[in-house]
C-alpha cells in the first residue's frame, strides 16, 4: 500500500503506476483518467485501497461510477476502449453479470436479491446473460438469469438515481397532443411557435393510467416472473455464503402494487426541440417519468 505524502499531478500519476494502474490520461491540473477494461467501480474500489483515498460512487455527466478523490485530485476511470459496454451505458448490469458468473463457475448458485421490503430468488442460478440490447416489442430486461431446469427470470435494472422509465416518444405520443390540446384551452400552458419548432411553456405532465403503468415499467416480458430491480452496484452490495449469493438492492418491483411513491408514473411532456415524436409539434417531446421527477416547475394537468 503506498505510503502517505503530499501528490502532485506527476507524483500521483507515478503512485498509480506503483499499483499497477499504467493507462492514465491527464484531464488537468487536479484530474486524470485511468483507462481500463476491467470494471470501473472495482478499479476506483481498489484504487481507493492503494492510495488510501475517498470513493465517491455520486454519478455525473463527467462519470456515471464516481470518482476516488486524493487530496486535492480527483481520479476517474474510463473505459479503455471506446466501444467498450461501459461505454454503451450499461455498466451497472455488466458488473451484476459478471459477478454472479463469477460466483457461479464452480457451479450454480442461489441468488436472493434483498431490499428493505422485498426479496427476489433465483435458485440454482447457472449464468446471467445481458440482453439490455434487444428492445423489440417492448422488452424491458437488461438481465436474464437462468436456472439449471432452463428457466429464464427476466430483470429490468435501474440506477439509484434514475428518473425516467422509458423515452415514451412513440409510446404516448398521439395521446399527448390531445393532452397539449386541452391544457392550451385551460391555460394550464402556452404553445410557442418557433417557425421550425414548438416550445410549451411550463412544462406538463399527467398520472399515467393503471394499464400504462403496467406497459411502462414492466413491458412485454417481465411480467409473469420478472422484477425491476434498483441498485448502483458496488462491491459491498454482494455477500456469499456457501452456494448462496446475497445481492442487496435498493428496491425490487414484482407487481402493479410495488410501483408507488417516487416511482409512481407520470408522462412528461417537455421541451426538446430535437425531438419530432408529436408530428404537429415538432421540438416537444414525451417521458415516461418517475413521480420524484415531477418538480415544482412542472404542471399536472387532467386528461
Amino acid at each position: 500500500m503506498a505510503e502517505p505524502q503530499s501528490y502532485s499531478i506527476e507524483t500521483l500519476i507515478t503512485a498509480l503506476a506503483d499499483v499497477g494502474y499504467t493507462d492514465v490520461k491527464k484531464l488537468s491540473d487536479k484530474k486524470v483518467a485511468v483507462l481500463t477494461d476491467k470494471n470501473r467501480v472495482s478499479t476506483l474500489e481498489d484504487i481507493q485501497i492503494k492510495l488510501r483515498g475517498q470513493y465517491d460512487p455520486s454519478p455525473s455527466s463527467e462519470s456515471s461510477v464516481g470518482r476516488v478523490r486524493v487530496q486535492q485530485f480527483q481520479i476517474l476511470a474510463k473505459p479503455a476502449g471506446k466501444q467498450g459496454k461501459a461505454s454503451a451505458g450499461v455498466g451497472n448490469e455488466d458488473f451484476l453479470i459478471d459477478w454472479i458468473n463469477d460466483t457461479a463457475k464452480t457451479g450454480p448458485i442461489n441468488v436472493i436479491f434483498k431490499s428493505p421490503n422485498n426479496t427476489y430468488v433465483v435458485n440454482g442460478c447457472k449464468k446471467a446473460t445481458s440482453v439490455g440490447t434487444d428492445t423489440a416489442g417492448r422488452k424491458k430486461a437488461d438481465v436474464i438469469l437462468e436456472d439449471m431446469a432452463g428457466v429464464k427470470y427476466s430483470i429490468s435494472i435501474k440506477k439509484d438515481d434514475a428518473e425516467t422509465w422509458e423515452s415514451a416518444d412513440s409510446y404516448f405520443s398521439a395521446e399527448a397532443k390531445g393532452i397539449i390540446d386541452k391544457a392550451v384551452v385551460a391555460k394550464k400552458t402556452k404553445l410557442v411557435n418557433h417557425s421550425t419548432y414548438y416550445t410549451i411553456e411550463p412544462n406538463i405532465a399527467v398520472h399515467a393510467k393503471l394499464q400504462e403503468k403496467k406497459a411502462v415499467v414492466f413491458g412485454s416480458d417481465l411480467i409473469p416472473g420478472g422484477a425491476v430491480i434498483t441498485k448502483t452496484f458496488a462491491s459491498s452490495s454482494f455477500s456469499q455464503e456457501d452456494d448462496t449469493l446475497t445481492v442487496t438492492v435498493s428496491n425490487i418491483i414484482t407487481k402493479l402494487e410495488h410501483v408507488y411513491g417516487d416511482k409512481d408514473v407520470y408522462f412528461l411532456i417537455r421541451n426538446d426541440k430535437t425531438r419530432k415524436s408529436i408530428k404537429e409539434y415538432p421540438g416537444i417531446r414525451v417521458l415516461a417519468s418517475y413521480k420524484k421527477r415531477i418538480n415544482k416547475n412542472v404542471i399536472v394537468v387532467e386528461r
